[in-house]
């Protein structure tokens, strides 16, 4: 516990140590993410190899450097977010799609390699998707960075309230053949925290930043609904990290984090908050203000 607890603090210092100055200078945020992805993908091509899976390595690295280029041009245009997310989609799923049947055409022994093809088409939209709706709420809008801050910390608030509602109060098993641990309190406690400290953000900051069309009672229940959110997605992304490694065998993706696993374990979760936070600031802002 103590071990857990020491290096999820330094975890949070380190990534804020990327996070608060990127406030200032953007491009931080893009070497945040370039990081944060080539970790994530070496363990997940590990952890694939280690389950008897095959993906095709050079096309997972293309893929992960194609999104570096629609952002960099996508910036230089001076385009919209949502413009720029549209380039994401057309031109990623495009190169997925592609990634399906490249292994099986390049491969001249006769075989049909289609699983290996899913499965490296699989690996990019999962890595460079969330960082790269990252990238862009910190870059194109006014205000971006601001939304930045609940999209990428709310999984780990999820989890750290998930964490201390399961291990105080957890007795009945939500998914024991994903992960066992888990359990209905946890999930039930990491939702509400999640929910309030969205809340409590969104009313702080978020409120007093643009002038909003709605009053502050309302407005903050649109939060805790939004908060509630981005928990759930949280902690689908956390199920689908385990789906992966006990389809595969292993215990943890890396070991880079003492007590926590490697970079996949620790982002597995905010893969799936952080685009469900960049969806939300877009409802916000068309819907709401």
């Amino acid at each position: 516990m103590r071990q857990r607890v020491i290096t999820g603090l330094v975890f949070t210092l380190l990534v804020a140590a990327f996070v608060i100055p990127s406030y200032w200078f953007s491009g931080i945020m893009i070497a945040f993410a370039l990081v944060v992805g080539a970790v994530c993908t070496y363990e997940l091509i590990k952890a694939m190899k280690a389950g008897g899976m095959r993906p095709c390595v050079p096309i997972i690295v293309m893929g992960d450097m194609i999104p570096l280029l629609i952002l960099l041009v996508s910036y230089f245009m001076k385009v919209q977010m949502t413009t720029a997310l549209c380039y994401y989609l057309l031109i990623m799923l495009l190169f997925a799609m592609a990634s399906v049947v490249i292994p099986s055409v390049v491969r001249t022994d006769g075989e049909i390699y289609l699983h290996d093809g899913l499965i490296t088409a699989a690996a990019i939209i999962y890595i460079t998707f969330p960082l790269y709706c990252l990238c862009s709420v910190s870059i194109f809008p006014e205000k971006g960075w601001f939304y930045l801050i609940p999209a990428l910390f709310a999984s780990w608030v999820s989890d750290t309230c998930a964490y201390f509602s399961g291990v105080t109060l957890g007795k009945h098993k939500i998914v024991p053949h994903i992960s066992p641990k888990k359990t209905w309190e946890g999930c039930i406690g990491g939702a509400i925290g999640c929910a309030l400290a969205v809340m409590i953000y969104f009313d702080l900051i978020i409120y007093r930043l643009d002038d909003f069309n709605t009053n502050i009672v309302v407005f903050s229940l649109i939060a805790f609904v939004l908060g509630l959110i981005m928990s759930v997605m949280s902690q689908l992304g956390d199920w689908v990290a385990s789906l992966i490694k006990r389809r595969v065998g292993i215990k943890d993706y890396g070991n880079i984090f003492p007590g926590h696993g490697g970079m996949l374990d620790r982002f597995d979760s905010a893969f799936f908050t952080i685009p469900s936070g960049v969806l939300l600031a877009l409802i916000v802002e068309f819907f709401i203000l």
